[in-house]
């Protein structure tokens, strides 16, 4: 009886963050229709690690697989920087360091295009740069912790 009661209890305290989500969101839906919060609404997610990696990886996978199935060549349908942004916090939340030749190759378009991407990205304060202490000509790249406030809500609120 005792797992039962210990299921039970996981279930309730599951169908009350369930709820309390709904109450946030429809407090944001509110307060976006009465046009009286000109602020940007934050969402802070309350999933765990690999949560936030299982639909980071989801949205990396959707974004390469619709790229390599509708575009011919012309860049039409690659979300490049979207994509390196993923592959950067997804590596961050494994635990990976990641280079920036690295990130620029696998982003699937010209690696100078990439390497201007990922330099507007840091300008940006999206990404930043740090030395390999054991490798001056290795640079690794990072999420900043706004981006990843941003990319956590984002991912908080996606439909997977």
């Amino acid at each position: 009886m005792d797992s039962v009661e210990a299921e039970l209890a996981e279930l309730r305290l599951t169908i009350e963050q369930a709820n309390q989500k709904f109450r946030m969101l429809d407090e944001r839906i509110t307060e976006s229709k009465k046009g009286t919060n000109s602020e940007k609404i934050v969402f802070t997610p309350d999933l765990c690690r690999p949560d936030l990696i299982d639909r980071a990886e989801k949205y990396l996978h959707w974004g390469r697989l619709r790229s390599q199935t509708l575009d011919t060549g012309n860049g039409l349908f690659a979300d490049a920087c979207w994509n390196m942004c993923l592959d950067i916090y997804i590596c961050g939340l494994k635990d990976e360091r990641v280079t920036v030749s690295a990130i620029a190759h696998s982003s699937g378009i010209p690696m100078t295009t990439a390497m201007r991407y990922i330099n507007v990205m840091v300008d940006q304060n999206l990404i930043e740069k740090s030395p390999n202490p054991a490798d001056n000509r290795m640079i690794f790249v990072s999420i900043t912790a706004d981006c990843r406030q941003k990319l956590e809500s984002l991912l908080a609120s996606a439909p997977f």
